[in-house]
């Protein structure tokens, strides 16, 4: 099977090819000369870190930066007040520029933190306003430390509000970061189970940017790119986690799943995820991923080519292809909602809850609220 390096600057031009990323994706074995040599390129002098205490103590930050610049108060799945800690931890600093070390938590964050970088707004609901002007340009570099985020090349991020029990969006053309660096070595203290969480939020991705209404032929070849990547090598991956080299190949693979579905959006499995994890606390990778089979029985038929492709690719039947998604998880993480602590008699409400506008109406068949019920049953 034959697989795509990924360019050192992916950026197609909407007009010709309905496809536009702007990230300049750098891969490395070396994390942090890349980063100092992005930081003098972007000219950002005063950056501040957003990132974990546990990859803060890890990588040696406050040995690299002054430990006032570097943020690392808030936990998993962003909330509001994790934001509002965050602008103003920024208050009084002349930062120039944004660094984000870390997981889908931290990158998200990072983008709020840009967000009113950019802008000088501190209200989180009109940071989340795409129509937000951002007057000022603020670089930023973004580092993943998992292999299934891919917000180092997206304009989204997830915001949580604990009170409302609602899952928002922040969106913005300048919140793509300027220069995404990948090292697998990053990655390598994750544990078995958050590293098999986080690519199946990687293969989410990248099957819902094919069943998407929004979907164009670059998205789509970035999409099946992953599928075939994470499939080949996710039964070594489990027996050998601290292979540099699998390491390397799942954080691309994770990447190349963001290139797809920046331009896509996320759809069902996405918006069926959002109560899953708000209520119940389901990590979004599992969250987001368990839907993927009985979506895959509902959506097959309008991606036949796709299917074909991949099933190709891999030297695979569509029915061997189903089995080696459903082996992913297995013996390593719970793998069905009672699992998580859903009660049956929720699952009504749940089904209400999954219809987020602008993820439920992306997927290219239309679904009701049966559907999804008969879909959370399955996966019950």
């Amino acid at each position: 099977m034959r697989f795509y390096e990924i360019s050192n600057r992916l950026n197609f031009d909407y007009k010709l090819s309905h496809y536009l990323n702007p990230v300049q994706i750098i891969k490395t074995d070396h994390w942090f000369e890349q980063l100092e040599q992005g930081l003098n390129n972007l000219g950002i002098r005063y950056p501040i870190i957003i990132t974990t205490n546990g990859n803060r103590n890890r990588l040696q930050l406050e040995q690299k930066f002054s430990s006032n610049f570097i943020f690392s108060n808030f936990g998993n799945n962003p909330n509001f007040s994790d934001c509002n800690n965050g602008i103003k931890f920024c208050e009084n600093k002349s930062i120039d520029g944004v660094i984000a070390i870390g997981g889908g938590s931290a990158m998200d964050l990072a983008k709020v933190i840009l967000a009113y970088l950019s802008s000088n707004e501190t209200k989180i609901k009109k940071l989340i306003n795409t129509k937000l002007e951002f007057p000022n340009k603020i670089p930023s570099i973004f580092l993943p430390t998992t292999h299934g985020t891919a917000s180092e090349v997206t304009m989204w991020g997830t915001i949580w509000n604990i009170k409302e029990k609602k899952k928002y969006s922040i969106s913005h053309p300048e919140l793509y970061p300027d220069i995404a660096i990948l090292d697998g070595n990053l990655t390598l203290t994750l544990p078995l189970d958050i590293s098999i969480i986080t690519v199946m939020d990687a293969l989410s991705h990248s099957f819902e940017a094919i069943w998407n209404k929004n979907a164009n032929k670059n998205s789509t070849k970035f999409a099946i790119i992953s599928i075939c990547s994470i499939i080949s090598n996710i039964e070594k991956f489990k027996n050998q986690p601290s292979n540099l080299k699998l390491r390397n190949k799942l954080l691309e693979a994770s990447t190349i799943a963001g290139l797809a579905f920046s331009n896509t959006k996320t759809a069902a499995a996405h918006s069926i995820s959002y109560p899953l994890t708000i209520r119940y606390n389901i990590p979004h990778g599992v969250a987001s991923s368990l839907s993927l089979l009985p979506l895959l029985k509902i959506n097959g038929s309008f991606i036949k080519n796709e299917l074909n492709n991949i099933c190709k690719n891999l030297g695979l039947s569509y029915e061997e292809l189903n089995a080696c998604i459903a082996n992913i998880p297995k013996h390593i993480i719970p793998f069905k909602l009672n699992l998580w602590g859903v009660k049956k008699n929720h699952i009504n409400k749940l089904a209400e809850e999954s219809f987020t506008k602008g993820r439920m109406d992306n997927n290219i068949v239309d679904l009701n609220i049966n559907d999804v019920r008969d879909i959370l049953y399955s996966i019950y």
